[in-house]
């Protein structure tokens, strides 16, 4: 079990029933995010969630739930971990509008970051985002991200077209 330490916000091993929390708790932004919702999807869905991560945890991913004292607030995960070449990509959800813009993404995202580098050994962690996703860049810029590039159009959300904007950060940059 993986529990790590940030300054408002504590990361740890998801459990099953956490799933269910954040499945039910998710309240999507506006515009409407790209990623499928669950808005109408059984409980069960859930289930099959846990699963998936529990698949790929360790070896594709590490995938952890944020957690504000005792309450879950959220999730942060590394993705398609590359062994190899040290390198991975980083996404982090907060569930419910009310826990939105209070730090916890900011600490999160720093807190896994100084896992990744300093512990995992990582050497680059990227990051993909809508332009109009404002929050996001704010998070990954405080966190010494640099943006990379820039994919015209590549987001179609709430009926119009928007840039996906591509961040990267390496080790060397990292400020923890």
């Amino acid at each position: 079990m993986i529990e790590l330490p940030g300054q408002s916000v504590t990361l740890r091993t998801l459990e099953r029933h956490h799933c269910r929390e954040l499945w039910e708790a998710y309240e999507p932004e506006e515009p409407l995010p790209t990623e499928p919702l669950n808005a109408g999807l059984s409980a069960e869905g859930s289930g099959r969630w846990f699963d998936e991560i529990q698949a790929k945890q360790g070896r594709e991913q590490v995938y952890l739930g944020v957690f504000a004292g005792d309450r879950l607030v959220g999730d942060i995960q590394l993705a398609e971990i590359d062994w190899r070449q040290r390198t991975a990509r980083i996404g982090l959800g907060i569930a419910r509008r009310a826990d939105r813009h209070m730090g916890y993404g900011q600490d999160a995202t720093q807190t896994l970051l100084r896992y990744a580098f300093h512990h995992l050994d990582l050497h680059r962690i990227a990051a993909s985002i809508a332009e109009y996703n404002e929050p996001a860049r704010r998070i990954l810029e405080h966190c010494g991200f640099v943006q990379e590039g820039r994919e015209r159009q590549a987001v179609y959300c709430d009926g119009r077209r928007w840039d996906r904007l591509t961040y990267g950060l390496l080790r060397e940059e990292f400020n923890d």
